[in-house]
């Protein structure tokens, strides 16, 4: 696969060239074609496929495995593992994944010993889905080299894995990741519900909040009008002459008071804190509801 771009190359296995236009590609290709070590066997500290690249490859209807000339898989896309049956490929050998697969042994050395071209070898796999019918998985797997380098130590070899029955073996993948999207969509939706429910709650408290201010502010007129006129009437000296009705004034006047001292907790308001009641219920805490001390 080459893909030309006239500005600067990267290190991906596959373009050779600057797809994202990043700086540290640049630098790691600059670094590999410096350092001879780099070309090494050693899987670790060659340079990876460039996202750009693995975008591609991810999405294609194939298998797609790469490796080295060791059989060390340093690319593979999901389909891939999902056909062979396998969780994860990366840092596995080829080889001996395909160990018992009749005939890909030779087509394997013939490669490695230079043949031109290699046939493509059909095998099966036994699948594991529970919805699919007990027959193996029919597929088909051809390598060839990646790229053509001065050494065998620096040989990439690219597997192409294809589903020769693609209507049971890819619906079975699709059901496969359709299932573990559905369950993470689930799940995602009972995070979101839980999180409405929050906010709702909190945009009720608010409103409680909101309205027992309203309504502080329209009884506080009212009621000290109220005060006032008990006030000045007690202080009446006709009053006194009447005893028991100054007794009740009194009275009043307390718990008008008591009224006021309520109304201005609640324009203070800040937070919405209950506090048990009769019969198992929950009323606003005042107080600790309130800004104030």
């Amino acid at each position: 696969m080459t893909v030309h771009n006239s500005r600067t190359t990267c290190s991906c296995h596959l373009c050779r060239k600057q797809l994202c236009n990043s700086s540290d590609e640049s630098e790691s290709y600059s670094n590999l074609k410096k350092n001879p070590t780099m070309n090494s066997s050693k899987p670790e500290k060659r340079a990876q496929v460039c996202e750009f690249c693995q975008v591609i490859l991810q999405n294609l209807p194939y298998g797609i495995i790469i490796c080295n000339h060791y059989g060390e898989i340093i690319f593979a896309n999901q389909l891939a593992a999902f056909m062979l049956r396998r969780k994860q490929l990366m840092g596995e050998k080829l080889p001996e994944i395909m160990e018992d697969i009749s005939g890909f042994s030779k087509i394997w050395h013939d490669l490695l010993a230079g043949s031109p071209k290699t046939p493509t070898l059909p095998f099966s796999v036994k699948r594991d889905d529970p919805g699919a019918e007990s027959e193996p998985s029919s597929l088909s797997i051809q390598i060839d080299r990646l790229a053509k380098k001065k050494g065998l130590e620096e040989l990439e070899i690219i597997a192409l894995i294809e589903d020769l029955s693609p209507t049971e073996t890819l619906d079975a993948a699709d059901r496969q990741y359709t299932s573990s999207l559905e369950s993470l969509v689930d799940e995602k939706n009972k995070e979101l519900e839980f999180i409405q429910q929050r906010l709702i709650q909190s945009e009720k408290k608010s409103a409680m909040i909101e309205t027992a201010g309203a309504v502080a502010h329209e009884l506080r007129q009212p009621l000290t009008t109220v005060i006032g006129t008990i006030e000045l009437l007690n202080s009446e000296s006709t009053w006194n002459r009447e005893p028991l009705l100054s007794k009740r004034l009194d009275t009043i006047h307390k718990q008008c008071l008591r009224m006021a001292d309520t109304i201005k907790y609640m324009e203070q308001l800040v937070e919405y804190k209950t506090r048990p009641y009769v019969n198992g219920r929950m009323i606003l805490d005042l107080k600790e509801s309130s800004g104030r001390e």
